[in-house]
């Protein structure tokens, strides 16, 4: 991606030793409640799906195994190095810049993006892309962070801290301010059976959860995108607190929207 703080990628490989790390402890977060909405779908076998940002690859290898040799999952990310999934037959890894590329069109059953779109200031044309890949009839998931459930809940220096970062964020083009918007935006591209959930985590000091929250954090200040935090103590007091296993504190909220496109 370009170097130019505006169109590049915040969490890039090259700012953080350990992105394998954060990785996982995203996936142990949001993977539960990925694939029950992806359950819930009726992903099965012989379908044909789009895995955008397959990360490490766990989504990918479960769709992997819920198609079946019948069908095929097309795994796209900008940076596919971190991808873990290699051996399986019926998966294509495939390196894709959504800015500039297009994946191939009318041929999925399953279109999936978790955390993707928001850090795109293209995020819109690539949802049209997204939306031009389904076959009649096939599921558009996308997964997008929001804060607003930040706003009126919380640890109050958590909410500082996270509401510090993400407003740091928005300096390198990403939002957290899109997912509320998805399912009007899905039913202005004609999607049916568009409905949305927000999932907002209340996890232990030390989890998951926290840990995906941390490592991101910590991979934006070393990134050259500081936060500003009032208060004694401040960003370290916060680090402490998010490994205390006594405490309970809200992970980042994600907002879950399905659509279908129109059966022809």
């Amino acid at each position: 991606m370009s170097t130019e703080l505006g169109n590049e990628y915040i969490f890039n490989g090259r700012h953080v030793a350990d992105v394998p790390r954060r990785l996982r402890a995203l996936e142990e977060s949001y993977d539960p409640g990925t694939v029950g909405r992806l359950e819930r779908l009726g992903v099965g076998a012989g379908w044909h799906c789009l895995e955008v940002g397959t990360g490490a690859g766990s989504v990918t290898r479960w769709l992997s195994d819920r198609v079946g040799p019948a069908g095929r999952v097309l795994a796209a990310d900008l940076d596919t190095s971190f991808f873990t999934g290699e051996g399986l037959d019926n998966v294509e890894v495939r390196q894709l810049d959504l800015r500039s590329e297009r994946p191939p069109e009318g041929e999925f059953d399953l279109v999936h993006a978790r955390l993707v779109l928001g850090h795109l200031p293209e995020r819109d044309r690539v949802l049209d892309a997204l939306v031009a890949a389904l076959r009649p009839g096939g599921w558009l998931l996308v997964e997008e962070a929001e804060e607003f459930p930040f706003h009126g809940m919380g640890d109050g220096l958590h909410r500082e801290v996270v509401l510090a970062a993400l407003a740091a964020m928005e300096t390198a083009g990403f939002t957290a301010k899109w997912g509320r918007k998805l399912p009007a935006l899905f039913r202005a591209r004609g999607l049916e059976d568009v409905s949305a959930v927000v999932e907002a985590p209340i996890v232990p000091g030390g989890s998951s959860g926290l840990e995906w929250l941390r490592l991101s954090i910590d991979q934006l200040i070393r990134g050259g995108h500081p936060i500003q935090v009032h208060g004694r103590g401040g960003y370290e007091q916060w680090r402490r607190k998010s490994e205390d296993p006594d405490t309970w504190l809200v992970s980042l909220p994600l907002v879950a929207a399905q659509g279908r496109a129109a059966r022809r």
